[in-house]
This record gives C-alpha cells, sequence and structure tokens, in this order.
C-alpha cells in the first residue's frame, strides 16, 4: 500500500475504537457551488477530506497543488477504498469574492466535476470560524490571499482524523 493508505487504515481502525463526543466538529452551515445551504453534519456517515483554497490563487505550489493533491486522493481512494465513502469539501478562505457562482466555475476548470466533490464559500464570520477550527489561515495581501495549506480528513462520526499541512504530503 502507499504511504498515505496505509496509515489511512491505520488510523482509521484506532480512531474508531476510541471516538470521543467532545471532539467532535461543530456543525457549520456553508453553501456549496449552487448556493444551497450546507452543514457537516449533512456529510455525517462519509469520510471528509476538508481543504482550504481561494479560486484565483496564483501561487502554483498554493491551491493549484492543493486541488491537484485531492484528485489524487480521489483516484486512490476510488482505486483501494472504493466501497468506503468519501467526500471531499474544498472551502474557499475568499468568501467576499468566491460567490458559489465562481466556486462553481473554478470546481469545473479544475476538473472537479464529480459529485464527491463539494466546493463551498459561506459569510467572512463562519468561514474565518470553520477555518480556525483546522488552524487554517488567510488574511487579505494586497491583491491576494495569504494563506498557509492546510486538508484534514475527518472521519464518519466528524472527528478530525489527521492534518495534512503545507502540500509537504503525496497521497502516493
Amino acid at each position: 500500500m502507499t504511504r498515505f493508505v496505509l496509515p489511512l487504515v491505520m488510523a482509521l481502525a484506532f480512531i474508531s475504537a476510541r471516538v470521543s463526543a467532545d471532539s467532535h466538529l461543530k456543525n457549520y452551515t456553508l453553501q456549496n457551488s449552487e448556493g444551497k445551504p450546507i452543514q457537516l453534519t449533512d456529510l455525517k456517515g462519509d469520510y471528509i477530506f476538508i481543504s482550504f483554497i481561494y479560486s484565483h490563487c496564483p501561487v502554483p505550489k498554493m491551491c493549484p497543488l492543493t486541488i491537484s493533491l485531492n484528485r489524487r486522493v480521489f483516484k486512490l481512494w476510488k482505486e483501494r477504498l472504493g466501497s468506503v465513502p468519501l467526500k471531499f469539501l474544498i472551502v474557499t478562505l475568499d468568501p467576499a469574492n468566491d460567490s458559489p457562482a465562481i466556486m462553481k466555475a473554478y470546481g469545473k476548470k479544475m476538473g472537479l466535476t464529480d459529485p464527491a466533490f463539494i466546493l463551498a464559500t459561506g459569510d467572512e464570520q463562519t468561514i474565518s470560524d470553520f477555518s480556525s477550527e483546522f488552524n487554517a489561515i488567510g488574511f487579505p495581501s494586497g491583491n491576494m490571499i495569504a494563506h498557509n495549506s492546510k486538508s484534514i480528513l475527518v472521519g464518519p462520526s466528524l472527528l478530525p482524523l489527521k492534518d495534512y499541512k503545507d502540500n509537504e504530503w503525496s497521497p502516493d
């Protein structure tokens, strides 16, 4: 198995044996790329791979690489763990500019057309609070959003299982 899949399977087995009610995520309401509300509890029962981006990020080793890594995780997950449900929640760090329509166009442009990919935005406070849950930080800096790269695997009971930071990981 790969460096990503084997530790994932081991973590899932370990975590499922010790789920704590106090460590579940808050139930934030975001907007999907259709403009409809989506809550984390809507995804309960599936594994969720959450990543933070913004649609006009010009830095190749940031958001575009995050999206590329998400697509690779999707491909490998389907090949190796296809019967285990996984959703991808890709959340903007720039809600002032990334409307549902912009997120929809961005998803299409980046090849995130499978229903497993959910691109989300929301009001600025909700996005700030949600991203803070994962220590994902984004703030305006000129015409860009200065931010860190962060992805998180969340279990079916909404318990965070593993952090992937700075795009310095590989799903292979």
